[in-house]
């Protein structure tokens, strides 16, 4: 006779192995390799997911659209990329040292991010901030660690000049997002050849909206080293000085535009200017066709993306073979 116990123990054994069976069957791989153990919240940065798009975009038969989750980096921004490359650079180079202060201008994703990392290397931080900037945004960077100091300043520009000069004062280290090459590098080691890794070379198209143009760069110049005919696509506001550039034809018109020095404008095959409307149209069918919620930007980038499949549907391609076309997804807001 089997004791009841027992049996109940052994019941409620297979029903725990079922259980388990029928979610490693749902995703599809083994639970002991799903959640590797990281040694650092750092290394959490990076090796973002592909998500492919199984709604949108599918008016174009010869392309298929995947996002890159950017968003799903440690504090939701691609920008944590950028900030790891600027810190692993300047201690690297002697620029920043232990009990040295950092100072940031602007309360964007990437003061977010250097404030985040600077915190967590031991570094005190301060950010000057736009005289007009929204309370929750200066209330979020204190939340991270750092100092901010509101200015009697509204120009970017001005704000920007204020902390560069605080900085040299104090003989503090201000990570200079617009002309440091550390940035584009850094992609070019990490961004692109995880888009090449993960598509095993099937990657067609990566289309993206620049900021200072630095992670683009690096991936384009990475995929393109491996695939010269892969195509770069810009994608942004009609008022953007990326869009001015690449719509200018002559050298003098293109002279006149200024660009952060990081950009390479070579890496880009063309630029779509996208709209409020079209961004936010974009951004809404995300959620409500594929279930991501992502930021504006990306509901920018996707519109460039749909754009770029639009101009490229009548064209022959290569032993028309499907494509694979890249959304990169900066952030989460």
């Amino acid at each position: 006779m089997i004791d009841p116990i027992t049996k109940g123990i052994d019941d409620l054994g297979n029903s725990l192995l079922q259980a388990l069976n029928n979610v490693q069957g749902f995703f599809g791989k083994e639970l002991s390799v799903a959640n590797p153990i990281h040694e650092s919240v750092l290394e959490l940065i990076g090796n973002t997911p592909l998500i492919k798009l199984n709604k949108i975009g599918t008016e174009f038969s010869k392309f298929q659209f995947y996002l890159k989750a950017e968003f799903l980096n440690p504090t939701g921004s691609l920008k944590d990329r950028t900030a790891l490359a600027l810190f692993a650079d300047a201690e690297k180079k002697g620029k920043l040292k232990p009990g040295m202060i950092v100072i940031l201008a602007m309360a964007t994703t990437t003061a977010r991010s250097l404030t985040w990392i600077g915190k967590y290397r031991g570094y005190s931080v301060q950010c000057l901030v736009a005289l007009q900037t929204p309370k929750e945004k200066v209330q979020e960077l204190r939340s991270y660690g750092a100092e901010v100091i509101v200015t009697n300043e509204s120009e970017r520009t001005k704000v920007i000049q204020l902390a560069k000069e605080k900085a040299q004062k104090l003989g503090a280290w201000f990570p200079d997002e617009e002309e440091n090459p550390a940035i584009p590098n850094f992609h070019f080691k990490t961004t692109g050849p995880e888009l090449w890794r993960d598509f095993k070379g099937n990657i067609d198209a990566v289309v993206s909206a620049p900021g200072t143009g630095g992670a683009i760069t690096g991936i384009g110049r990475f995929l393109k080293s491996q695939k010269p005919d892969l195509k770069v696509i810009l994608a942004g506001r009609e008022s953007s000085p990326f869009f001015q550039y690449h719509k200018s034809l002559s050298k003098e018109e293109k002279s006149k535009i200024h660009l952060p020095s990081i950009y390479d404008p070579l890496v880009s095959d063309a630029f779509y200017p996208v709209s409020t409307e079209e961004a936010l149209h974009q951004q809404a069918d995300l959620y409500e066709k594929e279930g991501i919620f992502a930021g504006l930007t990306t509901g920018t980038v996707i519109a460039g993306a749909l754009r770029f499949a639009e101009a490229e549907k009548d064209n022959k391609w290569e032993g028309g073979k499907f494509q694979n076309i890249v959304i990169l997804s900066p952030d989460k807001n």
